[in-house]
């Protein structure tokens, strides 16, 4: 497997292990939570996040149709309970992987077009990128919210446990 894939998927991979044990320290309640009606809860961070996962390497990298309803994302509540937001999380995980698993290495260069459905589905629609940088925008983001998540779980959690493995 190319390196930057197998370190890709695995940093995706360790991202959702740290959401997995930030949500397991959580009530429902709380992981609905949201501190401004302005802010995300940690449940719309996670159907955000399967949902970018989706566009970004299953649809727009393995070809997969483009289906995705981004504003729900944001304005649904308490759709899922938090067995079933980790189970969305890992299904597409998982079709993520089987995407991977069967993609040519030598195409990272391979410029692909933004879908330009609708502005507000990804950022820069009808830009043209590169699967490498397609893939790096989907590792960064999904690291950028699971630090969100992080945050939230120490700022909603009734223990002072450390979720990282570092102190802070």
């Amino acid at each position: 497997m190319n390196p930057f894939i197998k370190e890709s998927i695995e940093s995706l991979d360790t991202q959702l292990d740290i959401i997995q044990t930030c949500i397991s320290r959580l009530a429902d309640d709380d992981i609905w939570k949201k501190f401004r009606q302005e802010t995300n809860s940690i449940g719309n961070l996670c159907l955000h996040l399967a949902g970018s996962e989706y566009a970004f390497i299953v649809s727009i990298i393995g070809g997969k149709p483009f289906i995705r309803q981004r504003s729900k994302e944001f304005t649904d509540n308490r759709v899922m309970d938090s067995e079933q937001l980790i189970e969305n999380l890992i299904f597409t995980r998982q079709q993520s992987k089987e995407v991977i698993a069967n993609f040519n290495f030598n195409d990272l260069e391979k410029s692909i077009q933004m879908p330009s459905t609708t502005s507000t589905l990804i950022p820069e629609p009808g830009k043209i990128q590169s699967c490498l940088s397609v893939i790096l925008y989907a590792v960064e983001h999904y690291a950028y919210h699971t630090g969100q998540i992080v945050y939230m779980t120490k700022l909603l959690q009734m223990e002072n446990e450390h979720i990282l493995k570092w102190r802070h």
